[in-house]
């Protein structure tokens, strides 16, 4: 399959997505700090644990534990390696009950707490989907640079789709 295609069949998934925002979240640091979250699996790591700490946070972890489909935030990491930062574009459908305003607050606030980076917007940046298809080849742009490295954008260990949110 040509890379285009990958990077297309990619942007056509990600449109069928019922995602209401879209999230991008920068490490504070540049390559050359030795602390760097300068790897995929670093900020997937990072990412992952942002997550827990927000359903635990919402949901509480018993009822996460017991409802793992259930009390979850659905969505779709995309991880782009920048010659300065790596950084996450991530599709997130906002939870039942909430506004999109309430979500963004929740996900600032905590993506800041686990930062300890208290009023540096550059770390992130999230805004209603008006456009999802245009977003979805955005998202999956660096495809085709990836896969010539044998390595993929999409990371699926982060991401977190409920069957169900997938529109029919």
């Amino acid at each position: 399959m040509e890379t285009y295609e990958v990077q297309k069949s990619y942007a056509q998934w990600l449109g069928q997505t019922d995602a209401d925002l879209v999230i991008t979240l920068n490490t504070e640091r540049e390559l050359v700090d030795t602390i760097l979250l300068s790897s995929f699996d670093q900020l997937s790591a990072v990412l992952r644990k942002y997550f827990y700490k927000i359903e635990c946070d919402v949901f509480g972890y018993l009822k996460r534990e017991k409802y793992k489909t259930k009390c979850r935030v659905n969505r779709v990491v995309c991880i782009e390696r920048d010659n300065k930062r790596t950084h996450a574009h991530i599709l997130v459908k906002t939870l039942e009950g909430w506004t999109n305003a309430e979500m963004i607050e929740l996900l600032n606030m905590s993506w800041h707490d686990l930062q300890r980076t208290r009023n540096k917007s550059f770390t992130f940046k999230a805004q209603h989907i008006t456009t999802q298809n245009k977003l979805s080849m955005y998202n999956t742009k660096e495809t085709r640079r990836q896969n010539e490295q044998l390595n993929d954008v999409l990371d699926l260990r982060s991401s977190f789709i409920s069957k169900h949110s997938n529109k029919q």
